[in-house]
């Protein structure tokens, strides 16, 4: 039997009898560091410093160690060390010369290499990825006969790509938005002043009208009173409802809101330049609105009367005959005043405020930050704390529809790898810039899709982000960097 052969029988009968309790005899004497193993791609890289300087064989012994992956039901037996005592070894080459084969084992004669580098590519297999590493250790006499076997772990650490790119903090962009200046807000608010018939005339004591002017006057108060804001227009707009000429609604409808403002002029010295009046028309969407909250028996042939006719006149002469002019006496008391309303919008600038003011505001008044102070607000909070994702909730409660809100507060959920709520916000962030793409990639990688991950990092990179250049660059160091 040659050489290669008859070595590499011995190895292989010690993989298949070595007892599972058996004793760690080299424990001691072999000493391994830098043990890696290293998946990348195709391959398994395992790697590590063995010293044996403590080791002592007999001349005529060999030690046989075989680094071997397992996970208990697949096995793969790497190269074997073949240690030779100093007969073992001149018996070995003197076989060697002779044959002319050699075998595919690292062979080292004893006390001639005692502190070498271990370094074996092996074909990856995804059941790699959990294995064992263990030493098998198989000392030989001179006639091959086995005098002792172990077998000892090494590592059960096997660093593949997944786990790699598992382990990364992946860095989360976030848009500063444009100062606002100066801050522009509005604020509205529906009123129902009651006039009598066909008056324009505003009598406060009349019906509700007492309760609804000190409203109206209570809402205007906090911008006329508070220094922190600039009162910049006053705008009143009065709706009808549909019954009488549409003429005669308008002029009266106008007259009524008139009487409003000369009434807030007088009581609450409001310059008269900052307020307008218009008139919204007839209050036909109101009133199908109303309907539709109603009991009232006949309300979808009312609806459907509105719908099917585009002329008013029509449309009114149509309600009032439907089953006899029944329904139309009861929408005069029931539905129709409530369409008479005006809406006030009051538009004013709130300060733009400073850091320490802008926090205290947030807990107040919200409404009164624009966008860049939320933005500020939310970094003097440690990211991922309810304070910080606070912040930006706010701002996307303001604006809702503002695709850089949508696009910080989806940031701030990744921090808490909120998927769910980060997804919802993306959905409505502006996407043509490379920080929406840098953070689909992270909202990717907390998904589990990689291959999606990479592709918005890398487009985010070329778009001259410089947190997906960052990101891209531990992803690489995670997939191809050896520790």
């Amino acid at each position: 039997m040659t050489v290669k052969k008859n070595l590499l029988l011995i190895v292989l009968a010690f993989l298949c009898a070595i007892p599972a309790s058996s004793k760690k005899f080299y424990n001691d004497a072999i000493n391994m560091s830098d043990i890696l193993l290293w998946q990348q791609g195709n391959s398994l890289t395992a790697t590590m410093n063995i010293n044996m300087s403590e080791l002592k064989i007999k001349t005529h012994e060999a030690l046989i160690l075989v680094p071997t992956l397992t996970d208990g039901q697949n096995e793969l037996a790497l190269q074997p060390i073949i240690i030779n005592g100093e007969k073992k070894q001149k018996m070995y080459e003197k076989a060697v010369a002779k044959s002319g084969e050699t075998i595919n084992a690292l062979v080292i004669p004893y006390q001639k290499e005692t502190d070498f580098i271990y370094s074996q590519v092996a074909d990856y297999q995804p059941w790699m990825a959990n294995a064992n590493f263990v030493l098998v250790e198989s000392l030989v006499d001179k006639k091959n006969r086995p005098l002792m076997t172990s077998q000892e772990l090494i590592t059960n650490s096997v660093s593949t790509e997944a786990k790699r790119l598992a382990e990364l903090m992946p860095v989360i962009a976030f848009v500063e938005p444009p100062v606002e200046f100066p801050k522009n807000r509005t604020e509205s608010y529906n009123t129902y002043i009651d006039f009598k018939l066909n008056s324009s005339q505003l009598l406060p004591t009349y019906k509700d009208n007492a309760s609804e002017l000190t409203n109206i006057r209570t809402m205007l108060g906090k911008f006329v009173n508070d220094t922190s804001m600039v009162l910049t227009r006053i705008s009143i707009e009065g709706f009808a409802s549909p019954e009488g000429p549409e003429g005669f609604n308008e002029q009266l409808s106008k007259k009524r809101m008139e009487a409003l403002k000369a009434y807030l002029i007088k009581t609450d010295k409001i310059p008269a330049k900052l307020i307008e009046t218009s008139f919204g028309g007839e209050n036909w969407c109101g009133l199908i609105q109303d309907l539709q909250k109603s009991d009232l028996a006949q309300k979808d042939a009312i609806i459907n009367i509105i719908k099917d006719n585009k002329d008013d006149a029509v449309r009114k002469q149509k309600i009032k005959d439907l089953d006899g002019g029944a329904p139309y006496k009861e929408m005069l008391k029931t539905i129709y005043p409530t369409l008479r309303n005006a809406v006030c919008r009051i538009e004013y600038q709130p300060d733009t405020f400073a850091i320490e003011e802008a926090i205290i505001v947030l807990e107040a008044n919200p409404d009164l930050l624009n966008q860049n102070e939320f933005y500020q607000v939310a970094f003097t909070n440690k990211r991922g704390t309810p304070k910080f994702i606070g912040a930006f909730e706010a701002a996307l409660d303001q604006s809702p529809e503002d695709p850089i809100a949508n696009l910080n507060v989806a940031g701030a959920y990744l921090t808490k790898r909120d998927i769910k709520k980060a997804e919802r916000a993306m959905k409505k962030a502006g996407k043509a810039s490379g920080e929406y793409f840098n953070n689909l990639a992270v909202l990717n990688y907390y998904q589990g899709d990689m291959k999606s991950a990479l592709q918005n990092f890398q487009k985010a990179e070329q778009m001259g982000n410089k947190d997906a250049r960052k990101n891209l660059k531990a992803w690489m160091d995670a997939v191809n960097r050896h520790k």
